[in-house]
């Protein structure tokens, strides 16, 4: 069986439709014949008019402002010419010796009056089919150039994590802690989902989960003291998906700022829920008083509200608060 293109059998119905219109008008005030003939003609000479003005007059000239209207105009009273010649002069016996043939000037104004519409119909046609495109071209631009921002933004995750992962095992190291083995198999296995997992677009929220806990167990190595961190995690088992790394960068300046490897008093209490089908990560911070933060300082965070805007938009809000002695952060956003 022939499949016929969409492009193809809706514009031979809408002809359809129009010469079957012309006919039952003609055919009530003649015979069927005539009005046959007069409806198949005007089908026609609409039809050439119509694929003129597509095909070739809005291709060439409708960059050209007013002169495509002028031009076109031109087209339309010369074409209007030739069809009434033929009226008159090919076609006497079905058009102009016709008894109820209308008088020639209304005649005329009749062929001005409807290829002008056909060719208004044809001009918003084409017009939208152009914007049509260019809105799909924007669209495959838009998301080419995000999916570029995110990849080099999930490109600078990596040296940014192994940068600060090997400042604190030189920390371990340089005070011979007894804890720098197991902080190089911590960093191993954090390794191993930095490299592999986190080139995903999506990572399950238990593997982020378990990154933090080793993360924050990595932390603790860098003091002889029980650091004061508390985790809470309430997801209920759900199976979320979230981008990578996403709160990496806060957790990481949660513990850079507190300075909680070196204050007793320190802490860093970070919880993530998922309720309402919204997850909710809030993390919050002591802050001494001679290392506070610059607002909105560090590539991390910089990078973190970018994937935002990218990767759930519209979809998220993010509140920082700081003050005097505490610093905090809340992420909502919709998985």
């Amino acid at each position: 069986m022939i499949k016929l293109h969409r492009k193809i059998w809706i514009p031979l119905v809408l002809w359809l439709v129009l010469f079957l219109f012309i006919f039952n008008i003609i055919n009530y005030f003649n015979s069927s014949l005539f009005a046959f003939v007069n409806a198949a003609y005007e089908t026609i000479i609409n039809c050439v008019m119509f694929y003129v003005t597509t095909m070739f007059l809005f291709p060439r000239f409708h960059k050209k402002g007013r002169k495509y209207f002028w031009i076109s105009s031109l087209v339309i009273i010369a074409f209007a010419i030739v069809v009434i010649v033929v009226d008159y002069y090919i076609l006497p016996d079905f058009r102009a010796s016709n008894p109820n043939q209308p008088p020639a000037p209304l005649h005329i104004f009749r062929y001005l009056f409807s290829f002008g519409f056909i060719f208004f119909v044809a001009t918003s046609f084409r017009s939208m089919e152009q914007t049509n495109k260019l809105l799909k071209l924007e669209k495959l631009l838009t998301e080419e150039k995000l999916a570029t921002e995110l990849k080099l933004l999930k490109a600078q995750i990596n040296p940014h994590f192994i940068f600060n992962a090997l400042n604190n095992i030189y920390s371990l190291t340089y005070m011979q802690s007894q804890n720098a083995p197991q902080s190089v198999l911590k960093l191993s296995d954090m390794l191993r989902y930095v490299f592999y997992d986190c080139n995903k677009d999506r990572v399950p929220l238990s593997a982020e989960l378990k990154y933090i806990e080793n993360f924050t167990a990595f932390q603790q190595m860098k003091s002889e003291f029980t650091q004061n961190i508390k985790i809470e995690s309430e997801v209920n088992g759900a199976n979320i998906e979230i981008a990578p790394m996403l709160f990496i960068p806060f957790i990481e300046n949660a513990f850079k700022y507190s300075r909680i490897e070196e204050y007793e008093l320190a802490y860093v209490d970070i919880s993530i829920k998922h309720a309402s089908n919204k997850l909710h990560f809030h993390i919050e911070n002591t802050l001494p008083e001679n290392n506070k933060p610059a607002p909105g300082s560090g590539l991390g965070i910089k990078n973190v509200k970018h994937r935002l805007e990218i990767i759930y938009p519209q979809k998220y809000e993010l509140f920082i608060d700081e003050q005097n002695s505490s610093y905090s952060v809340d992420l909502i956003l919709e998985p």
